[in-house]
């Protein structure tokens, strides 16, 4: 063999490690600079996708809900009686999973005719994580019974509302 083919053809380990090295090294830079705009569109919001989940009313067919607004000290809701029967709501509370859970003053006692819309209103509204612009889950309850009937039995009626709270 030809001594002189092989001293100059013979790879150096040096140069291999070295190659290896600069390989690493290009695509580290790269992974940072992504990491790091990645850590700062999500310090911007851009991934929050809490904003596009769509807001919710839900109560049982026997009350539709058909609007409700979350503002900072007030949530109003508007419901339709679909009971078939005038009703008297004894009472009304709200709530949600925070601690201490949000606070409210619920409006007093009213009749409510059959077919006919109402509007519910909590005054007063604070704690339990209720903030502005941010997402809340409250649940909502309330007692009633049939105007007509004789014995008067009270029904518990329940509902939640998953929305975002407006800004001032």
């Amino acid at each position: 063999m030809n001594r002189k083919f092989d001293i100059y053809y013979k790879p150096q380990i040096g140069s291999r490690s070295q190659a290896s090295l600069e390989f690493l090294s290009t695509y580290v830079w790269a992974f940072m600079v992504i990491s790091i705009t990645i850590g700062a569109l999500y310090y911007f919001g851009v991934f929050d996708f809490g904003k596009y989940v769509p807001q919710k009313c839900i109560f049982t067919s026997q009350f539709k809900c058909l609007d409700f607004s979350l503002d900072p000290t007030e949530i109003r809701i508007k419901l339709v009686n679909n009971l078939g029967d005038d009703i008297r709501v004894t009472s009304l509370q709200i709530t949600n999973d925070a601690n201490p859970p949000i606070s409210c003053t619920p409006q007093p006692a009213f009749d409510w005719s059959q077919g006919t819309e109402q509007d519910i209103k909590f005054t007063s509204c604070s704690g339990g994580a209720y903030i502005a612009g941010e997402r809340v889950e409250l649940k909502i309850s309330m007692t009633y019974y049939a105007i007509n009937t004789p014995t008067k039995p009270i029904h518990l009626i329940s509902g939640k509302i998953n929305g975002r709270v407006t800004s001032g």
